[in-house]
């Protein structure tokens, strides 16, 4: 009882610590929230020259595997620096690498570990996974219920064979992707108020929106299923 109170007290002190720590560097403008927007990064990243795609895909990759923010903001810069097919085509360049890397960092350091934890514990839901790993993934990625990078590292640490699991990530990303090039190239085109309401930015913005609600759908569907029976 008193190692669980310790261990909450441990982990609510460094929450308020990295909390505390990003106010300061927020309020001292040692870090400009505005440094991370779409056209911030594409600026940067357009820097590059010829380079800017393998610096754009290396930047994604780079940025899955940390699991730090802005990959929102990185995801639209793809159609927002390079338009809507070859930003789609290295956004999902950047994002394979990217979970395939977390992946395997996950596998090669962290199994051993969860088999000893497991100890026939939860074996029946990591035996599952074995199983239905290609379709568990899948559904994961095309209903965002788990956030992008965790899921990277949870299917790691699962017995989900490497195969199904990049399969299923690859089909799985691709509405998103798509949706996120087309979002960030239809983003370029705005230059006055007017083309807000273009056509083209209207569905950008439509299809997003509908991106974004699955998930909660999802969740409403399911309790409505729950009460039912």
């Amino acid at each position: 009882m008193k190692k669980n109170i310790i261990s909450l007290l441990v982990k609510l002190a460094i929450g308020l610590a990295v909390i505390a720590g990003i106010w300061w560097l927020v309020k001292c403008e040692c870090v400009k929230l505005s440094d991370f927007t779409p056209a911030s990064i594409r600026d940067y990243i357009q820097g590059f020259g010829r380079l800017a795609a393998f610096a754009y895909i290396i930047a994604y990759a780079l940025n899955t595997i940390s699991i730090v923010p802005p990959i929102a903001p990185l995801s639209l810069t793809a159609g927002l620096a390079f338009g809507e097919i070859w930003g789609a085509l290295f956004l999902m360049t950047g994002a394979m690498i990217g979970t395939t890397i977390t992946f395997i960092i996950s596998r090669f350091f962290g199994r051993g570990f969860i088999e000893k934890i497991l100890k026939g514990k939860f074996r029946n839901l990591d035996e599952k996974l074995e199983k239905n790993g290609f379709m568990t993934v899948l559904f994961f990625r095309v209903v965002p219920l788990v956030p992008y990078e965790v899921l990277n590292y949870a299917c790691g640490l699962s017995k989900i064979k490497f195969k199904d699991y990049l399969l299923a990530t690859f089909l799985g990303l691709i509405p998103g992707v798509i949706v996120s090039a087309f979002f960030g190239g239809s983003l370029g085109e705005i230059k006055t108020f007017k083309d807000v309401f273009a056509p083209k930015f209207l569905v950008a913005i439509g299809l997003m929106a509908i991106i974004l609600a699955v998930p909660a759908v999802y969740q409403v569907v399911k309790k409505r299923r729950v009460k039912s029976r």
